[in-house]
């Protein structure tokens, strides 16, 4: 089977960084998450809590001078966090989570892109199972964090989150969990090298 790059998108509570973690560690890759905002903002001299701003309000509010000019570097930093993942993905094969991974990379052969999601109780279970939530603080979360998702894909690249255009493999791990899910994308994987 031929090395390919992955990048994983996908609803939170769906069991997405577990299957990132756990792709990477079955195909003997690395996988980036935080270190591809590490690494752009060590390059740019951009400060960490710029990057998690901009990820966690995707939205063009001017209320304070302050928002105004993370607003204003916004531009900048999805471009350093662009090129990081690229620099990142030209060391060889890796799996790539979240960050417009499908579309910074979208222009590479030797790339896949899967969407990860599941059904909304499935998610709430999970997200109780993983992160200790009650099931009113599970609910709320995952529309939070699926809405910082999809304002910030949709802010950096104008396409719509979780759209099956822009991926190769959709997949929902209500049935198949994680290890089905990585297996799955492992088979994907084995038809594309052929």
């Amino acid at each position: 089977m031929k090395a390919m790059s992955v990048t994983i998108s996908r609803e939170y509570g769906s069991g997405g960084t577990a299957i990132a973690k756990r792709l990477a560690e079955v195909l003997g890759i690395p996988c980036y998450d935080k270190e591809v905002i590490a690494k752009a903002a060590e390059e740019n001299n951009i400060q960490m809590w710029e990057f998690s701003m901009a990820e966690n309000n995707p939205y063009s509010v001017h209320y304070t001078d302050f928002v105004y000019a993370l607003s204003d570097n916004r531009e900048l930093i999805f471009k350093s966090q662009s090129k990081a993942m690229e620099d990142l993905a030209d060391k060889g094969p890796a799996v790539f989570l979240g960050r417009c991974g499908n579309y910074i990379l979208r222009n590479r052969p030797d790339c896949i892109h899967v969407f990860i999601c599941a059904s909304y109780s499935t998610r709430i279970r999970r997200a109780m199972e993983t992160y200790g939530l009650k099931e009113r603080e599970a609910e709320r979360e995952i529309r939070r964090v699926d809405r910082l998702r999809a304002a910030y894909y949709g802010s950096n690249t104008g396409q719509r989150w979780g759209s099956g255009e822009t991926c190769d493999l959709v997949i929902n791990t209500d049935e198949i969990g994680v290890e089905g899910a990585v297996k799955l994308i492992q088979s994907y994987i084995a038809l594309r090298s052929d």
